[in-house]
């Protein structure tokens, strides 16, 4: 099946049932919940992320069951309005509030103003790639085949413009001092295996400790690839960086996001891996079959059909 617009609007609004279903997990209804995890996001951060962040940790701490019982309808209601063809628009328009609100007092925009955040945790933010993706597969009532995004308001190459923009942010982030440090890779992926599952942190734990010791050689190559799957995606054939970037972050989402920590109890959502197939989905370009080739085809066959009778054969 060719993936169209809407299947993409489809798969994003189950994605956002997830979260909502994830938000509504017991330890979210915890004073444990504003003061560890979101008041933690903003630390390494500057000064007025951390100072923003904290103060509305504050504020949601003494109410924070009913806070998140609000926060987690909105994104359950976010997710069925885009199942439904009618109220796209209106889940959309309202995801990409709530896109703003959560990427700066929740995720400190993906951490990436502290100078430490990766792919690997998740940069540029996992909730960022839910507005990117809600805009390329805004409804315009276009019908262009050649790929999801192409039916868009940005069109095709608007598409690719936004994978190669994030990829090449990665790299950047991964050509900072801290994140290419010895022991700055390993320990990323290392830390993400508290409390997940014996398979998974067995995953993440041999991972880190393969690398060990080659952090920084990893961690370059990391790089460079980022900039090869951003810039891959603006060439002719622009799919093999689409499927390279799916496949690499496939690999991150297990070994380096832990699946977004969602078998823990305390995962807001799956994190960022998901988001960045589908954004290769939504970029990926499929072969063009016009309307006109097809009759022309079915008439030969027809006209060869008609030949064989007529001649018995």
């Amino acid at each position: 099946m060719r993936p169209s617009q809407r299947f993409v609007q489809i798969v994003l609004g189950i994605i956002w049932l997830v979260d909502g279903i994830l938000q509504f997990q017991p330890y979210m209804f915890t004073k444990d919940f504003a003061t560890n995890i979101l008041a933690g996001v903003g630390q390494g951060q500057p000064a007025f992320v951390a100072q923003s962040v904290t103060a509305m940790a504050q504020f949601l701490t003494p109410h924070i069951a009913i806070w998140n019982a609000i926060f987690a309808t909105i994104q359950v209601l976010i997710g069925i309005g885009l199942l439904i063809p009618r109220t796209v628009k209106p889940a959309l328009a309202v995801s990409f509030v709530w896109v703003v609100l959560v990427w700066w007092l929740a995720e400190a925009f993906g951490q990436m103003l502290g100078g430490s955040a990766t792919i690997v945790s998740g940069a540029p933010g996992a909730v960022l790639l839910y507005g990117l993706i809600g805009a390329l597969v805004w409804p315009t009532g276009g019908s262009k085949e050649v790929s999801a995004s192409a039916s868009g308001p940005f069109g095709d190459f608007g598409g690719r413009i936004v994978w190669a923009g994030v990829w090449i942010t990665d790299a950047v982030l991964q050509f900072l001092p801290d994140n290419h440090a010895k022991g700055a890779l390993s320990s990323a992926i290392t830390a993400g295996a508290s409390g997940e599952p014996s398979l998974l942190a067995s995953i993440s734990n041999h991972a880190g400790h393969a690398i060990q010791g080659h952090g920084t050689l990893v961690a370059i190559i990391l790089g460079f690839a980022e900039v090869a799957i951003g810039l891959g995606a603006l060439w002719r054939r622009p799919n093999i960086a689409l499927l390279s970037g799916a496949a690499l972050a496939l690999v991150i989402w297990i070994v380096g996001q832990d699946l977004g920590g969602i078998f823990t109890g305390q995962g807001t959502d799956p994190n960022a891996g998901p988001l960045y197939i589908l954004l290769a989905l939504t970029c990926y370009r499929w072969p063009q079959f016009t309307a006109a080739k097809m009759p022309a085809d079915a008439a030969r066959v027809s006209e060869v059909a008609l030949d064989q009778l007529a001649t018995g054969v």
